[in-house]
């Protein structure tokens, strides 16, 4: 089981004035939300998300039991990378699609693990954020989950090519 920091927990529902709406109500109201403004807000975005994601029946033990992702050194490494896309901040080191293919060599990663991430991370960025930032954090989303799974999938048809040279010389 993973012990969530205080600042991974900090996001509460807000109900709206009418509390027979729901927090639905709050949620699509996207003229309540303002745009992706800075490192903060990003932050909050992936705090949010890995709150949701890592008890995710579908995703979260890939990161919980197979990556076993420490979330104090994690978060703030995931939050240069989203400050990077947004902010050009060129904190973020990493190398992104090395990290998952790695990953994939311990459990297989499917489009389908792909599509819940992207989901999850959109329902991250929905749920407090609307405008020019917050859509270009989502579109990079998709792009990355593509790039990432385009990747894995080429991966694999090379591996299933067959050749018949290293038969014919023994």
């Amino acid at each position: 089981m993973i012990a969530f920091a205080p600042f991974v927990m900090s996001k509460m529902v807000e109900f709206s004035s009418n509390p027979e709406a729901g927090p639905e109500a709050e949620y699509n109201n996207i003229s309540m939300r303002k745009d992706v403004e800075n490192r903060d807000d990003v932050s909050l975005i992936v705090a949010d998300f890995y709150a949701e994601m890592l008890l995710d029946p579908i995703i979260g033990y890939i990161f919980t039991d197979v990556a076993k992702i420490d979330l104090e050194s994690h978060l703030p490494i995931i939050t240069d990378f989203w400050a990077d896309v947004l902010f050009k901040q060129k904190k973020y080191r990493n190398n992104t699609l090395q990290k998952h293919l790695d990953l994939h060599q311990k459990i297989p990663l499917t489009p389908g693990h792909f599509t819940r991430w992207l989901y999850l991370f959109n329902r991250a960025v929905d749920a407090n954020f609307a405008g020019t930032r917050a859509d270009t954090m989502k579109q990079r989303a998709e792009l990355v989950a593509e790039a990432i799974s385009a990747a894995i999938a080429q991966r694999k048809k090379g591996e299933m090519t067959l050749s018949l040279e290293k038969y014919l010389k023994a």
